[in-house]
């Protein structure tokens, strides 16, 4: 008991560290969860086939894309947990929190009373010429409804949880999330129970997930009652301006993801969308290892902004775009080099023909990540201007040309058409932040990705020609990622990348040799907001 009250304390810890111990829970799940999707995905396809597989990934892009039906509220209750909790204004917090619960309900139930009015309609459209059986689809479609009406709960309160920067147990719990999602999926699978066993494992994970953010947030906030009566429509009003803003972006991203797989269903046929799903989601789940270093921009941006802290707030947008360039860079270009080897170990030979659009989509899916740090500030500081006239760009653009494309090229068509509007979008984006922030593109560029950039090129043209004489296997491949990442980290830091800020930050986790030291030289970007000086408008505690 005594360690449950420690863990639920509320906390008295510089922004700074709390960034960081953010940063750490996030890359410690990502590195202790990775191999887990490589291992489920060949497991899924070797049981469930490729019709069958294709199948289960329309239902996921069904999943996907009902999180819109939130209407941006995820981000929107994130920025004002963060910035009423960092007030100590427990009353609107109260408020914003009860009419969050209102609101999510009612959205939970409509979704779900739309997906079961629509069930017939909606399986004779996504599922046409499947030779699954239609009770057996209709069957399946019923599951599917129970997790969606778990998600969209949970989309709540995880965003309350972030918003309070207490993303070391947010990490736990969707790690948790994940675990038993899949193996009670294969444990299903080995019972025979085919696509209705992944069903049961996913819907089974959802709710436990449900009910544990539910039992921290109400550990967390001891002083918020949770009441209907604390409901607000002034409240819900005002969440919901500031929501629908953010909402086109969160449109845009599921349209990005998932849009594609709606097209092949409909012109191509499921296998296509099998394809698809493989290649995308490889490359979506290495896109999360770069962008654990956005996860605490958006909370601590809204912190800073309450403070009135516009110093610390470029400092951030600096550090962010140095550790993104830093940990994703490398992770392009490797994957460059071995995808094809790393397909063919993984699903097989015969899929290998996925390895080209899968680093096609990890590339685009890189740029648009850049657009993270810029995007996550506005939001903490409540403009969403940039962000909205990238994401309509982004959304007409997909809408049209993946339509087009699709039903000329089919499955090429499909890359095609994600890599062009988000590669569009994410310039636009990015053009449009720097003019807004007076602060040059060049500077960022030069600052930020010039020597990763130059580093990982030099590793891969050096690799490259050994990598044509070693035979392919996943030891291997290992071993050719720690050699690629240590020679890397070598070439920066005698391209002196790193400063004495970078330093603090990561002797806060480990201490290093003191060799280490006399080669970084000192801060150029000044003490950034992930020192632990304070700041002049912070609160007192």
């Amino acid at each position: 008991m005594a360690v449950l009250r420690s863990l639920f304390a509320r906390e008295r810890i510089p922004l700074g560290a709390k960034v960081t111990r953010n940063f750490v829970f996030n890359a410690g799940r990502s590195i202790i969860l990775a191999p887990l999707p490589f291992l489920v995905i060949p497991y899924f396809l070797k049981k469930l086939g490729p019709v069958g597989y294709g199948t289960w990934a329309v239902l996921v892009a069904v999943s996907g894309i009902t999180s819109l039906a939130d209407f941006g509220l995820v981000t929107s209750v994130s920025k004002h947990v963060a910035q009423y909790y960092a007030l100590k204004d427990f009353r609107a917090l109260s408020q914003l929190i009860n009419t969050g619960l209102a609101l999510y309900f009612v959205i939970a139930c409509a979704s779900a009373g739309i997906l079961f009015a629509g069930a017939r309609t909606l399986l004779s459209v996504l599922f046409r010429n499947n030779p699954l059986p239609p009770a057996m689809l209709m069957v399946l479609w019923q599951f599917l409804i129970l997790l969606v009406f778990a998600n969209i709960l949970t989309l709540l309160l995880s965003s309350i949880v972030v918003g309070l920067q207490r993303m070391d147990l947010s990490t736990g719990i969707s790690s948790l999330n994940l675990v038993l999602s899949a193996g009670l999926s294969v444990m299903f699978l080995r019972a025979d129970l085919g696509l209705k066993g992944i069903l049961y494992g996913y819907v089974s994970a959802a709710w436990v997930a449900t009910l544990a953010y539910a039992y921290v947030v109400r550990r967390l906030l001891p002083k918020v009652e949770f009441k209907l009566a604390n409901c607000s429509w002034r409240v819900a009003k005002g969440v919901l301006g500031f929501s629908v803003k953010a909402y086109v972006t969160q449109v845009a991203v599921a349209i990005h993801n998932q849009i594609e797989k709606f097209y092949l269903a409909s012109f191509v046929g499921v296998v296509s969308v099998g394809w698809y799903e493989i290649s995308s989601d490889l490359a979506l789940k290495l896109r999360t290892i770069p962008s654990l270093v956005l996860a605490p921009v958006m909370p601590a941006a809204s912190e800073l902004d309450a403070r009135n802290d516009g110093q610390r707030m470029k400092e951030l947008y600096m550090s962010a775009h140095k550790y993104l360039a830093f940990i994703g860079i490398p992770v392009v270009v490797y994957v460059a080099l071995v995808a094809k080897r790393f397909v063919s170990l993984w699903v097989g030979p015969a899929y290998a023909f996925i390895a080209v659009p899968f680093c096609v989509l990890l590339a685009v899916n890189f740029v648009n990540l850049m657009t993270g740090p810029g995007f996550l500030i506005m939001v903490g500081r409540g403009k969403l201007r940039a962000g909205l006239n990238s994401a309509i760009a982004g959304i007409v653009l997909n809408l049209t040309l993946s339509l087009v494309l699709i039903r000329w090229y089919g499955f090429p068509g499909a890359v095609i058409g994600t890599s062009i509007s988000l590669g569009l979008a994410s310039a636009l984006f990015l053009v449009e932040y720097q003019l807004e922030t007076k602060s040059p593109l060049w500077d960022l560029m030069r600052t930020a990705y010039f020597k990763p950039i130059v580093s990982a090129l030099l590793v891969f043209a050096g690799l490259r020609v050994i990598a044509r004489l070693v035979a392919n296997t996943w030891v291997a491949l290992f071993a050719g990622a720690l050699i690629f990442g240590g020679i890397y980290f070598i070439l920066l830091l005698l391209l002196r990348f790193f400063d004495s800020v970078d330093l603090s930050v990561v002797e806060r986790v480990i201490r290093l040799p003191s060799f280490v030291r006399r080669i970084v030289p000192n801060a150029e970007l000044g003490r950034p907001l992930l020192s632990n000086r304070p700041s002049a408008q912070a609160p007192s505690e």
